[in-house]
């Protein structure tokens, strides 16, 4: 797929963002803890002279490699070291601009992508030292789960797609909902936006699974707090329900204005029990599981707080106010919160919540069954020696009698 050639500095940094991703992982991975840099220039007279490098580790021999010196940096001022002969007609990328993560993901794009130090060179000042080729083999879908899930959302992830192929020698193909390249990896897309890295669950299959059982819990929650009073610690990681009931309390997000965080990636809160939501969600290639923050829009959209509950295995949830800007979200887990054995009257109300027409309601009804440990034959669930007969019509309960 030919990519059309970049006309801003945006569209280069989105051009390397991928690639970039997947090899600083490769290289943490590779070196471990880094002590220490050296850098010895080579060919001093150059305006862009090559160096030496040493990358000193906490455990194993000193890795020796060569880089290039692109950019000389004095203050807050980033000096191309040569004019980039790529001949794109962006100003950013000539002469003398202010210092800037962006110009440094950019010259990484111009040079293979690979790792950047700023080095210091003595009486010459700092410069921009890119690794020359490290050869660093990456795992193409780990590279786009963690890269996709980073890049943000005013980028073009359908360019960044395309150059990143473009980079790893792979063929692309297109429609308006997926990407897929020719190993075989595709990527799923709503509304223009990924979603889903194929080779797992997806994200209504989750929620499928999830969908009744959550709302049971809730109807019991409900049940014991009418008023849904709250009073969340902190500290303590305790809630109080109803004034009452202590209950141990697992931040999952917070929200502020528009903006879903999950706790694991929010200071503010004491959330890293959440973490392995985010290793699910790259295991599975579920974007917004291991993004850091996405709109409030579109974690409701897919009801993430219920996509969260069987992979944490905490099955009731509320919403607080943190007192400090912000809201949170809480799961509460004690043993009045779990329920009761299955019966009729609750396997019926249940059923009866409305579902998502986007989710496929067998798979949620047998989900459910399988869950509260009752029979289900694909048409009637067995509770309490009576028979609860769903009828389906096409992907979605028509009628329970």
């Amino acid at each position: 797929m030919q990519i059309p050639p970049p006309t801003s500095l945006a569209d280069v940094i989105t051009d390397g963002f991928l690639a970039q991703t997947g090899i600083d992982r490769a290289f943490a991975t590779r070196l471990g803890r880094i002590r220490g840099v050296e850098f010895n220039l080579v060919n001093g007279t150059d305006n862009a002279p090559s160096a030496q490098v040493r990358i000193n580790r906490a455990q194993g021999e000193p890795f020796d490699t060569t880089g290039t010196v692109v950019a000389w940096i004095n203050g807050e001022e980033f000096t191309w070291a040569r004019e980039q002969d790529a001949g794109f007609d962006i100003p950013e990328l000539h002469g003398t601009q202010p210092l800037s993560d962006e110009l440094i993901r950019a010259a990484r794009t111009l040079h293979g992508n690979a790792p950047a130090f700023i080095a210091p060179f003595g009486n010459r000042g700092q410069a921009l030292v890119v690794l020359n080729d490290p050869h660093l083999p990456t795992d193409i879908r780990t590279d786009l789960v963690e890269g996709l899930a980073l890049l943000p959302p005013h980028a073009d992830a359908h360019r960044a797609l395309a150059s990143y192929a473009a980079f790893r020698e792979l063929g692309i193909r297109k429609n308006p909902s997926y990407i897929a390249l020719s190993d075989g990896t595709a990527v799923t897309f709503r509304e223009d936006r990924p979603v889903e890295v194929t080779g797992g669950l997806t994200l209504r299959d989750v929620r499928a699974d999830s969908a009744f059982s959550s709302a049971e819990h809730q109807l019991l929650f409900d049940a014991l707090s009418p008023t849904a009073q709250v009073a969340y610690n902190p500290q303590a990681g305790t809630a109080v329900i109803g004034g009452e009931l202590e209950v141990s309390a697992l931040p999952l997000a917070t929200i502020e204005e528009d903006v879903w965080r999950w706790a694991w990636a929010d200071t503010r809160v004491r959330g890293q029990g959440s973490r392995g939501l985010r290793q699910f969600g790259v295991d599975n290639g579920l974007l917004p599981l291991v993004s850091p923050m996405l709109p409030v829009g579109q974690a409701l959209t897919f009801d993430l707080t219920a996509v969260a509950k069987p992979v944490l295995q905490v099955w009731t949830h509320t919403t607080v106010d943190s007192g400090q800007g912000f809201q949170v979200v809480l799961l509460l887990n004690h043993p009045r919160l779990h329920l009761p054995p299955a019966s009729f009257a609750a396997i019926e109300a249940t059923l009866y919540t409305r579902l998502d027409p986007e989710l496929d309601a067998r798979r949620a009804v047998a989900a459910y069954a399988s869950q509260r440990q009752v029979s289900f034959d694909g048409s009637r669930i067995t509770v309490d020696n009576r028979h609860l007969t769903v009828e389906f019509r096409g992907n979605q309960i028509g009628s329970i009698s």
